[in-house]
């Protein structure tokens, strides 16, 4: 990594951390520091653990108080806010290319970890925020709209999670090698909605009486193409992707009851 890109991720996370730092609900400062003072008492073992505090970086040191902020105020009272319970991340990844400008990928995320005995996404499904995973018959009775399944998949993919965001239902498929997610946004007033797709081809399809696009595109990291799927239809935006075939996302898309 050059100098110039490890100073532009060094920016970034400073921003962020900023940001996230206004909102944290920090406790009074006598209690906070009166706490953190009681845990850093004069041990030998954290007598050098101090000491090797002062050689940190300022960036390291920025992270790190941040952190010790966060767990105060997590310390100070279970009522102190829908922050004091999430998890904060920032993934910067440089997709391709060796120097400037490249393909990067940011993600941000502030979550809330789901209760004791609820089911968690395995980790290769990217939940957007506020993305909840529940069951097929929580997502019927939820849903506020009659969201359509497919009654045809290609060999080997089967349903993996469903999860829920504000009328949005999204459905999530696995299988040995292939991967497919079907997501609908129900609109009943007036829509608009736009996608950028870069280096793809992009065909008019239809799907029973609707018009869609069928656009296909070479993922960097895997070197497969995979098929994005757009159309509207009985107030839904259906958006079908996955790493199959164009053939096999129509006959999934068709397939919907």
């Amino acid at each position: 990594m050059t100098s110039s890109e490890g100073k532009e991720i060094e920016n970034l996370l400073k921003e962020a951390l900023h940001e996230e730092a206004a909102r944290v609900a920090v406790p009074p400062a006598d209690e906070a520091w009166a706490r953190l003072t009681a845990s850093l008492s004069p041990k030998p073992e954290r007598q050098a653990w101090l000491a090797r505090l002062r050689r940190v970086p300022p960036l390291a040191a920025v992270i790190l108080v941040a952190a010790v902020l966060a767990a105060v105020a997590l310390g100070y009272s279970a009522n102190a806010g829908a922050f004091g319970r999430r998890v904060f991340s920032l993934v910067v990844g440089i997709l391709q290319g060796g120097t400037p400008p490249q393909d990067v990928h940011i993600s941000m995320a502030n979550v809330t970890p789901p209760p004791s005995g609820a089911p968690t996404p395995p980790p290769d499904w990217p939940l957007a925020t506020g993305e909840r995973v529940v069951t097929l018959d929580e997502a019927r009775k939820e849903a506020g709209f009659a969201f359509k399944e497919p009654s045809y998949l290609p060999r080997g993919l089967a349903r993996d999670i469903v999860t829920l965001l504000p009328a949005q239902v999204n459905q999530y498929f696995r299988g040995e090698d292939s991967q497919l997610v079907l997501s609908q946004n129900y609109a009943p007033r007036d829509f608009a909605a736009s996608s950028f797709f870069r280096n793809a081809r992009v065909q008019k399809v239809s799907i029973g009486s609707a018009k869609g696009a069928l656009v296909v595109q070479q993922n960097p990291l895997t070197k497969r193409d995979e098929v994005t799927l757009l159309w509207f239809a009985d107030d839904i935006e259906f958006r079908l992707q996955g790493n199959i075939s164009p053939g096999e996302a129509l006959k999934v898309a068709r397939s919907l009851r």
